[in-house]
Parts: structure tokens; C-alpha cells; sequence
């Protein structure tokens, strides 16, 4: 397979990962150094409606559908989808004194998600990042999740906490 790679068109950029929308419009490709990308793309990750399908390319590249972002996620989504999206902003494990703990908060926070298939696929996508540590924050806001025909997708909401903090600590010399 002959895969054309266009790394001119920059959409965004987060502390992980850059993303560059393809020429096909339909896809982007993401220069990462993220180790969600990278579980995500193993299949570590449940496949789930939730999460997009990841494809590792090569080296610090993956490829994934592009989803457009929508000026109102509470009108993007279908009802009982928004419902969900708020459910999830209002989790919260507080402070947590030692950091790798953090997966066992969320685990407890996660299962008092009210709809069944969201909890399950938190909590699997839980067991999939713990294959780089148990340090794992989650968070949701509306930059890190996407619609796909009124239905929520988490795009970025898991990361592990030392990778995050080392390259924080690398930005601030």
C-alpha cells in the first residue's frame, strides 16, 4: 500500500500530539508521541462506538477518520448522548496523593457511570492504558471528544500523568 502523507495541514496541537487533516478530507494523520495513540492503536482499547479506531502508520505517525468539530455539542449530539457528555464532566477523583493510584480513583469513579456500555468501555479502555502504568488522569472537555452522527466519541481523554508531567518539565527550560 502506497500511503500519501500530508504533514502540511495543521488543524491542532495538544501536549502529545500534532494533527494534520489529509488530502482526502476524510482522515488526519497525527504526529504523537502520545502512549494512548500508540494502546489505542494495538488494539489495546476497546473497539467501541466511544472511541476512534487508531492505525499506527510508522515511527510517531498514526491515521484516524477526521471528525469535524461542531459548534455546540449539545446540539450535535442526540439527547441521551449529551446526557452521557455531562454525566462524564461531572466525574471527579479529587486529589489523589500518589500518583499511581490514580487508575484504581477512576476505576471506582468510572463505575458509577450510569449507562452500562459507557462504563464498561471506560473501564476497559482503563485496563488497556494500564499496559503503561497505573498513573492514568482522564479528562473530558469539549476540545477532546467528537460527534459521529449525534453519537459522542472520546477523542484524547486519557493520558498517563509522568509522561504529561515529563514533557511539562522539558517546556519549562
Amino acid at each position: 500500500m502506497n500511503l500519501q502523507i500530508n504533514l502540511t495541514n495543521k488543524i491542532g496541537k495538544g501536549l502529545f500530539s500534532t494533527c494534520y487533516l489529509q488530502d482526502d478530507k476524510k482522515t488526519v494523520v497525527l504526529k504523537s508521541t502520545d502512549y494512548i495513540k500508540e494502546c489505542m492503536s494495538m488494539g489495546w482499547f476497546p473497539f467501541s462506538k466511544y472511541f476512534p479506531i487508531v492505525e499506527h502508520i510508522k515511527d510517531d505517525l498514526f491515521k484516524m477518520k477526521y471528525y469535524k468539530r461542531v459548534s455546540s455539542l449539545k446540539t450535535a449530539l442526540n439527547p441521551k448522548q449529551y446526557e452521557i457528555y455531562k454525566e462524564l464532566r461531572s466525574l471527579s477523583i479529587g486529589y489523589v496523593k500518589n500518583p499511581y493510584n490514580l487508575m484504581d480513583a477512576w476505576r471506582a469513579e468510572f463505575n458509577k457511570v450510569s449507562n452500562i456500555t459507557m462504563r464498561k468501555a471506560l473501564n476497559d479502555a482503563l485496563d488497556g492504558c494500564g499496559n503503561y502504568g497505573t498513573d492514568i488522569h482522564f479528562e473530558i472537555s469539549p476540545r477532546n471528544v467528537a460527534t459521529n452522527n449525534g453519537n459522542l466519541i472520546l477523542l484524547d481523554c486519557f493520558f498517563i500523568k509522568s509522561q504529561a508531567d515529563k514533557i511539562r518539565t522539558k517546556k519549562n527550560y
